[in-house]
């Protein structure tokens, strides 16, 4: 299983947010850096735990953090071959 840890610490707006993961994750060129195209990009996903830190950090920085707080979940319990952390 491939194993990706990121820290949220820096991420105050959706854009930081979706290049992080874009680029940790090695998502397509053409991902569409937004919530419903993170979705399909994490249910493609083969074998990856996926930790985030310092979670806390964004909910009062990131009005949308609900939204990829909710990606998160749906895609993890779709994709079976996909484990998401996620740490305060």
């Amino acid at each position: 299983m491939n194993r990706v840890q990121l820290s949220a610490a820096a991420w105050d707006t959706p854009e930081k947010a979706h290049a992080a993961l874009a680029e940790a994750l090695s998502f397509p060129d053409y991902y569409g850096m937004n919530l419903d195209a993170l979705h399909d990009c994490l249910t493609d996903l083969d074998g990856v735990q996926l930790t985030i830190t310092d979670c806390a950090a964004v909910s009062g920085k990131m009005e949308k953090w609900p939204g990829f707080l909710s990606v998160f979940f749906d895609a993890a319990e779709e994709n079976p071959r996909l484990n998401i952390r996620l740490i305060p």
